[in-house]
Order: C-alpha cells, then structure tokens, then sequence
C-alpha cells in the first residue's frame, strides 16, 4: 500500500538522504511515484507511472528539489489506472499560491470530482477538501486556515460511509500538514537539527535508525518552517472512531 514522505524546514533543503532510502519501497508500490516542492507559491510537482522512467526520473527530481516544505509519494493502485494523471501528489490553486496533497489509503465511493484529471478517490478527496477549505473562508466561518482545513477533512467522513482509510500530507508552500486515520498504516515524524535550524520529516516508514515517533491518529498536525506550529484534538470520540 502506497508510502509518503513530506519534509518541512527552517531553510530551503534538499532530502538526499531521506528520498534515496524511501526510493527503497518502489519494489512495493509499483504503480508510480511523485514529488512535489515549492518555488515560491507555485508548486513544482514531478510524478510518472511508468517504472522504466523511475531510476533516472525520480533521482533527477531528488536532486533538483530544493524547498522549505516537500511531498513525496510511491505509489500501489486501488483506484484509477497506472497513469501519470493518478499519480501523487495532486495540485490545486487556491487564494492565490498552490496546494499538493499525497494520499495513503482509499475512500470508498469517492470518484468523479469536475476537476480531477484522473479517476482516483485521492485525488476526489483532494478537491472536495479544497472545496470546503474555500467555502468556509469565503463565508467567513473559518478565517484561518487550520480550522478550515481541519472542518474540511472532517466533511470527507461526513461525506462517504464506507471504509476510509485515510493518510494525508498537504502544503501550501508556507505549511506542511498530516493527518493519520489508517490504523495498519501508522505514520511517523522525525526532528532534525540542521546549521540552518530546525526540520522535521514524516513518513510512512521509519526510514532511519533515529527516533521516529509515531503521529498521534486522527488529530490533525500543523508544520511551520520545522516546528510543530498545532496539534488538534481528536476528530473522532475513541467510540464513535472509524
């Protein structure tokens, strides 16, 4: 099932040593791959399915990618064909600077949103909480971002009543946010001291022999330049949790 990985730092870097050693997982997730960094509020998104491309592709990416916050993901298909349009992470423009969002699990009957380029739930999942992101806002609900980002990934369980399984990274260039509700597929986060500050890595894998802690579940995490910036309550009440 498919791997993420994001960083977020107090300086422009590069993930040199982490990317390679995450790269390791591809055998598993076969379906494709993708990363995603910032350059200013425009996202630079690299991502292919076809596995011939991944050695020369992919590492070109690693090398090039240089930013204070950065997504990548593997991928193994539950929905949607093997294409370059369903691999992660997925952009969306919003109140002026890009969005990308890499999803670990599935969400049943989710499919079909207008602005989707390819058929995957991920993907669906992507827009509809940008969709609410942006209702909220522009409502005046919620004017910061956090609580309507949390609201928003709270609709998708509003929303769909199968299963859901549902790991996410997003950035918006400025923050780094996760969110674990998988329970076979727990999610860890790892502080680093850099010469330049701090920084912290998440990933699906313990991708070093360093102290990964695992992320509490269904609490959303806030990430600002490589500090915890927020962490929410539970969504969910351990009875009512899905």
């Amino acid at each position: 099932m498919c791997d993420l990985f994001g960083m977020s730092c107090n300086d422009e870097d590069r993930a040199t040593r982490s990317l390679p050693i995450f790269s390791e997982y591809a055998s598993r997730n076969p379906d494709g791959w993708g990363i995603g960094w910032f350059e200013g509020n425009n996202a630079v998104v690299h991502r292919a399915a076809c596995r011939a491309d991944w050695d020369d592709a992919f590492f070109d990416s690693i090398d090039e990618a240089r930013s204070h916050n950065l997504i990548a993901h593997i991928r193994y298909a539950t929905q949607g064909e093997p294409n370059d349009c369903n691999c992660h992470p997925f952009t969306r423009h919003h109140n002026g600077r890009d969005w990308i969002l890499a999803h670990n699990g599935w969400v049943t009957g989710a499919g079909g949103h207008p602005g989707a380029e390819g058929d995957t739930d991920s993907e669906t999942i992507f827009h509809e909480i940008m969709d609410k992101v942006g209702e909220y806002q522009d409502s005046g609900i919620f004017r910061g971002k956090y609580m309507a980002l949390k609201k928003a990934i709270e609709n998708v369980f509003n929303s769909h009543h199968g299963t859901i399984n549902l790991n996410l990274l997003i950035s918006d260039g400025n923050m780094l946010y996760a969110f674990n509700h998988y329970s076979a597929k727990p999610m860890y986060m790892l502080r680093r001291s850099k010469a330049y500050g701090d920084a912290i890595l998440i990933s699906t894998k313990e991708l070093t022999d360093e102290n990964w802690e695992v992320i509490p579940k269904d609490r959303l995490l806030s990430i600002n330049n490589g500090e915890i910036e927020m962490l929410s309550s539970p969504f969910f009440d351990e009875e009512l949790d899905k």
